[in-house]
């Protein structure tokens, strides 16, 4: 699907804002399952343990890569208008 030269087209739009409200809605249940735990409502063992602490570290880690994609993304997008700008002004003085 065509878009604009900074933009995704409306699925990857949606496919990226998809991720981002699960990723939120994700860290906050990690945080709320510590918290439980910690405040002695939810014992764990040390294997549900390290998995809590796994996840609260993954997930920056998704975040930032989700981050890193986009900015690529318009990277490309800022090279590909700036090619599109200067045939435009070759062709008025060419």
């Amino acid at each position: 699907m065509a878009s604009g030269f900074l933009e995704f087209s409306r699925e990857d739009s949606a496919k990226l804002e998809e991720i981002r409200y699960e990723l939120g809605k994700i860290g906050t249940n990690v945080n709320q399952i510590a918290l439980a735990a910690n405040r002695g409502r939810a014992p764990m063992v040390k294997a549900q343990w390290a998995s809590v602490d796994e996840l609260r570290r993954s997930l920056p880690m998704v975040a930032k890569a989700l981050s890193q994609i986009i900015a690529e993304r318009r990277r490309q997008g800022v090279a590909l208008f700036r090619k599109f700008a200067e045939a435009q002004e070759g062709a008025r003085h060419g």
